[in-house]
């Protein structure tokens, strides 16, 4: 082995090395918190807990279904999530391609507004949204989460967007224009379908911010009816106890949606897709 060769091989143990202490450091709590909603309650309570428990069992889960509203607090988040995303994102398409292509006063200040909105903590804003929320009658209602959401959610998916949107040559709407589309025929047959990567991107992060969200949920939704899968997954937490199984079940059962919602926006983040568009 010569010493190139032997140097690669270095870079590459190396780099291995890493990865594999990366992937371990990340993926340990996923799998310790699988493991802990299939382990039986004698064995989970104990001082020492095994890596790998002796005995399984399904009971949490059968307990999570028979004996709480879990599945409610489910629903809520996927009705709320979804809806607030296909908002959130389509507001954000017609706003960030106005801002960048489209030209009329103000343009500028809205645009650095969209930046420093983005940059405002959520957490300053609850009590006023919750006396506005309040006045519009939606006290104790998950439809208040559709109205306060996309204050937070649109500024990053403009902010993400534009970037995108910049990154299309105008000449490819031009050239559309002159075959006889308008703006926004150009945006829904041109741009979009070249920017939908990013479009995918701005979804998938739309989705998780709405569903992992939690103080908003709190502090609008008191009744287990319109709450959400966060604030039903801290409900099996009580004082300084804890339902170790039901909240690592209820964990697991909630992580399915968004894990699953990655896997099915990969395909579409391909890249390259304008690449070639204009010669």
């Amino acid at each position: 082995m010569n010493r190139n060769t032997r140097r690669k091989a270095q870079k590459y143990i190396i780099l291995y090395a890493i990865v594999i202490v990366a992937l371990v450091w990340t993926l340990f709590p996923v799998y310790w918190m699988v493991k802990s909603s299939f382990t039986p309650n004698e064995l989970m309570y104990t001082a020492k807990p095994a890596l790998i428990p002796q005995s399984w069992t399904t009971g949490h889960y059968k307990d999570l279904f028979q004996k709480t509203t879990f599945l409610k607090y489910i629903y809520n988040s996927l009705y709320v999530s979804l809806l607030s995303m296909l908002l959130c994102v389509s507001i954000s398409i017609v706003g960030s391609y106005s801002l960048t292509r489209l030209r009329y006063r103000g343009r500028t200040f809205m645009s650095r507004a969209i930046i420093y909105t983005y940059l405002l903590p959520a957490a300053v804003l609850f009590i006023p949204m919750y006396v506005a929320v309040s006045r519009l009658g939606f006290n104790d209602n998950k439809n208040a989460l559709l109205i306060v959401y996309p204050t937070i959610i649109v500024p990053y998916c403009c902010y993400m967007l534009m970037s995108y949107f910049r990154a299309i040559p105008k000449e490819l709407e031009e050239a559309a224009m002159i075959d006889g589309c308008t703006s926004l025929q150009a945006l829904f047959r041109v741009v979009l379908p070249i920017a939908s990567p990013g479009i995918a991107v701005v979804s998938t992060f739309a989705f998780t911010m709405d569903w992992n969200e939690y103080l908003y949920a709190l502090v609008l939704t008191t009744s287990p009816s319109q709450q959400t899968a966060t604030i039903g997954i801290a409900s099996f937490k009580f004082s300084d106890q804890a339902i170790w199984g039901l909240l690592m079940s209820s964990s697991v059962l909630a992580s399915v949606p968004a894990v699953f919602l990655y896997f099915l926006a990969q395909k579409f983040l391909k890249t390259g897709l304008a690449a070639g568009g204009v010669k």
